[in-house]
């Protein structure tokens, strides 16, 4: 679940988390990673991570009657954005003035572990499969070839992914094209993209020509002193309009 409550006096705060996944071994829980995507820097986001955490670790004292083993919550952002992670990491970042010395080591420890996705190594993203990799190889290189050669699961999703992370808006005309099985892979839209671009260059040369032919047909006559009527039989005959 990604929903938790929070209860203060007078209030309490419904909080969803965008994934929770548990780590599971022989049937029980040994962790609970909890993920954030991330396209904007959030200052704050140890904070609101904590919260997080917080609710999951009061969830699992709740549970203790039914005398359930108590497993670690781990804070993942992801970060989508186009600049490496500057925001603070712990909530230590966040204190506004310097703890002495001696206060120092009672100070939790608790941080969130932030992902660069567009900066990810090439040893890391090769441990990606299926259709993460395609995301991960568009970022990490958008004119190369092996992100638009690997076949899909979910075409659609990841051509409606490629949109929110470019802001390239003709991916969203890919994106029936390929739902309806017109391609499961990203090269395959890009190329009927190409065929369709190259049709209307055609289709609209051809009506300049025209365009062009019949203001040099009109201005010719319009020279040799011809009525208007005899003009547009001319350019009736020339063009079969």
């Amino acid at each position: 679940p990604t929903e938790s409550i929070c209860a203060f006096e007078n209030e309490e705060l419904q909080q969803f988390r965008d994934c929770s996944m548990y780590e599971m071994h022989g049937g029980r829980v040994k962790a609970l990673y909890n993920m954030e995507n991330q396209s904007r820097q959030d200052k704050w986001m140890p904070l609101r991570c904590a919260g997080y955490d917080g609710a999951a670790y009061r969830a699992q004292y709740n549970e203790r009657k039914a005398k359930c083993e108590i497993y670690p919550v781990i804070s993942i952002v992801l970060n989508w954005g186009k600049r490496p992670w500057k925001a603070a990491t712990t909530i230590r970042e966040l204190i506004g003035f310097s703890l002495p010395e001696k206060a120092q080591e009672y100070l939790d420890r608790n941080r969130i572990h932030v992902f660069d996705m567009r900066f990810l190594p090439k040893k890391v993203r090769e441990r990606f499969r299926g259709d993460a990799r395609v995301v991960l190889e568009y970022l990490a290189n958008p004119e190369g070839s092996l992100w638009k050669e690997q076949e899909l699961k979910n075409p659609g999703e990841v051509t409606r992914m490629l949109f929110a992370l470019s802001g390239d808006r003709r991916y969203l005309e890919y994106v029936p094209f390929m739902e309806t099985g017109g391609g499961k892979r990203m090269c395959e839209a890009l190329d009927k993209a190409e065929r369709t671009g190259i049709e209307k260059g055609i289709h609209q040369g051809i009506q300049q020509g025209i365009q062009q032919g019949i203001q040099v047909l009109v201005s010719t006559c319009h020279e040799l002193g011809l009525s208007f009527e005899d003009t547009a039989s001319k350019v009736k005959e020339k063009f079969s309009l």
